[in-house]
């Protein structure tokens, strides 16, 4: 009786410590799944904190990328306004000069086309002063000699028409007589009448015939003799007006040739004037022409420029924007793995810890069913040891003993 108490004891000791051990390893389980639990809740704390901050400079790096670009392109657009100024400037000041250029150009064609122009006039005026006494005396003389002439000036002067014909009138004959004629026919009949008379025939056939050839002689050489200086008087009346014709045609042929010269004059003043001025023309519209061409082009140019500035500019706010996500993305992407595998490996843990549990309390009630055993077997030995009696089963040794386990 006393072995059975003392196995009951044993196994009931036995019992109470395996209990105590499953509940201590169970405990101790859940305070690892809890540790585990709470680790994996500040992980995810930690994880959300890193994430968060990591949005914020991506905020901050997105901020400084824009400001950044905002300068450069204000500073690019302030350039180029710059330069489209100054091109500006450049373009008006170089047609400016062109055009001061053209109209001292066009003044001087003026100013030497004026002067021509005055000097040819000079010329002019020298030239038909000079000859205008010889074409008035030549008009003056063409007049007299129209009007001896009986052909035009004024019908009443004197001597109008005198020398119309070259034919010798009576008239002319009388008016051309010598003064000293009749004298010398008186004398020479004189002469022949005392011849006569000498001869003693005065009134004879020979005296008579010898008076009338002596007459008819004188008359046709008085005749002739007029005629001759009737000739000579119209031809020398005539001769110095129509050599007054000749000079006043001559003068009015200077006078002609003067204004041909003048007109002449005028015309290379005038031509050279226009020459110069298209020239000058020319050469502004070349001037201003290169001038607009060179202002196309350098303000193609700059906008170019500007145009690549700008996009350079975009294109660095892009890559940077890019590195800045992807900092951005690499960061969240770490945050999160390092999260995933902490909360990975704490819920491994916890569930090692509880499976470790489980097994802890498993290793207790086999421990102590094993000692329960032991203790019934021991007992058993020491009985038949003691009794030699049958030993009892072990349904009826374990009876009543709860090995339930308990959380």
């Amino acid at each position: 009786m006393a072995f059975i108490t003392a196995a009951i004891i044993g196994a009931t000791a036995t019992i109470g410590g395996a209990a105590l051990g499953a509940a201590a390893s169970g405990k101790a389980a859940r305070t690892q799944a809890n540790a585990a639990s709470e680790a994996q809740a500040q992980q995810l704390a930690m994880a959300q904190t890193a994430i968060e901050a990591q949005q914020e400079i991506l905020n901050k790096q997105l901020r400084s990328q824009q400001g950044t670009m905002d300068a450069q392109l204000k500073a690019q657009f302030d350039a180029l306004a710059q330069q489209k100024e100054a091109l500006a400037n450049a373009y008006r000041e170089q047609t400016n000069i062109a055009a001061q250029t053209r109209d001292q150009q066009l003044n001087f064609a003026g100013t030497t086309k004026d002067e021509q122009l005055k000097f040819a006039q000079e010329v002019l005026d020298n030239q038909v002063g000079a000859y205008r006494p010889y074409n008035e005396a030549g008009l003056a003389g063409q007049n007299r000699l129209l009007e001896y002439l009986g052909i035009g000036g004024n019908a009443g002067s004197t001597g109008y028409g005198k020398y119309a014909t070259a034919e010798f009138t009576p008239e002319a004959f009388l008016a051309n007589k010598d003064p000293g004629y009749g004298f010398r026919m008186s004398e020479g009949l004189k002469a022949v009448d005392r011849q006569a008379a000498a001869r003693g025939g005065l009134i004879s056939g020979n005296a008579l015939r010898a008076s009338q050839t002596f007459g008819q002689d004188m008359a046709s050489q008085e005749y002739g003799n007029a005629f001759n200086r009737y000739q000579t008087s119209r031809a020398g009346t005539l001769s110095p007006l129509q050599s007054l014709q000749g000079v006043g045609f001559n003068a009015a042929t200077g006078i002609a040739n003067a204004y041909g010269q003048f007109g002449q004059a005028g015309s290379n003043a005038l031509g050279a004037y226009g020459t110069q001025g298209i020239g000058a023309l020319g050469g502004y519209g070349a001037a201003a022409g290169g001038a607009a061409g060179s202002y196309g082009t350098n303000t193609a140019g700059i906008a170019g420029t500007s145009g690549s500035n700008v996009a350079n500019i975009y294109g660095a706010r892009g890559t940077a924007e890019q590195q800045a996500y992807g900092n951005y993305i690499n960061s969240l992407t770490g945050a999160l793995t390092g999260y995933g595998n902490a909360s990975t490996n704490l819920m491994t843990s916890g569930a090692n810890a509880t499976a470790s549990g489980y097994v802890g309390q498993a290793n207790a009630i086999n421990q102590g069913i094993s000692g329960v055993s032991n203790a019934y077997y021991q007992n058993q030995m020491l009985n038949l040891l003691r009794d030699k009696q049958t030993p009892m089963s072990g349904a009826d040794l374990t009876s009543g003993i709860d090995f339930t386990y308990r959380k």
